[in-house]
């Protein structure tokens, strides 16, 4: 399964638009009356409002809370640079479409229900405005299987829109890569993989590897020397598990560059969905062949 499409930001767009139309559905399934409880007592409730929820869509709400919250994480993300006046409005409305969700507090009406989300929202959606959806480059990154698999950069071009992107190696990557040579059982693979180590030291001697070398005249090589902060990363993402820490670098790179096109090469189907809970773009390997 491929999924190449849209910059991280368009795809937090996308599913503020699926949240608001489930939330449209919600409250169509559901009532709100009228009763002020403080009319004709002695006792007066303050801040009580008058108006309560009568049936609600629990089914439609469990499913809203699911996508929302995963949103949120992955939203929360982008707000390490914000000033904190714009953190204070999103927590704020991230708290009012919370409650609004669980069908905690009622609007004075359906209409009226609908109409907040979407001005809570737009909170979220200005902020996402201050990046671009247009995609600013592609950047390649593989998983270790798919380096070996397919060690030249040039073999994943039929990726990248254009004949320009990056290709991009990841510390873990290479930590299996030379685990890999040294204890794998097979001595076939054990060379192959050698094999691709040598070609990656070649590119030592072409220049700065972290700041970047012409491959193939239009495509630069990379490689990431320092490991993911999990103190800003998604928490269900454990740093003592290698395929987490590939995500949280893919991650890194994406938040750091959120117009970018960072494609995650990997023929792992756990792998590949674990860039999709992280909002990731992913190429299967197999459709290299």
């Amino acid at each position: 399964m491929s999924n190449t499409g849209n910059s991280y930001i368009k795809k937090l767009l996308t599913q503020i638009e699926k949240i608001e139309l489930l939330v449209d559905e919600m409250l169509d399934n559901s009532s709100i009356y009228y009763h002020d409880y403080n009319q004709g007592s002695s006792v007066i409730l303050i801040g009580a409002s008058p108006y309560h929820w009568g049936d609600k869509d629990e089914k439609t709400q469990l499913v809203i809370k699911e996508i929302y919250l995963k949103f949120i994480d992955n939203f929360e993300l982008l707000l390490e640079n914000a000033n904190p006046k714009t953190k204070n409005e999103i927590e704020r409305s991230k708290n009012n479409i919370l409650n609004l969700i669980e069908q905690r507090r009622a609007p004075s009406s359906i209409e009226n229900g609908k109409e907040q989300c979407r001005s809570y929202f737009k909170v979220f959606k200005d902020y996402l405005h201050l990046y671009k959806e247009d995609i600013v480059k592609t950047v390649i990154v593989p998983d270790t299987n798919s380096l070996i698999q397919y060690p030249e950069p040039i073999s994943y071009k039929s990726i990248s829109p254009t004949s320009k992107f990056d290709f991009v190696i990841l510390p873990t990557v290479l930590s299996e890569l030379d685990k890999h040579k040294m204890v794998h059982r097979n001595e076939d693979f054990r060379k192959k993989v050698t094999s691709v180590i040598k070609r990656l030291k070649g590119y030592r001697n072409q220049g700065d590897v972290l700041s970047g070398v012409r491959v193939n005249k239009t495509i630069t090589l990379k490689m990431v020397a320092t490991e993911p902060d999990f103190e800003k990363t998604l928490n269900w993402l454990d740093f003592k598990n290698n395929d987490d820490r590939i995500i949280a670098n893919v991650l890194e790179l994406q938040i750091s560059n959120p117009n970018d096109n960072i494609v995650f090469i990997t023929s792992d189907i756990n792998l590949q969905n674990k860039a999709q809970l992280a909002n990731l773009n992913s190429f299967d390997t197999d459709e290299l062949e």
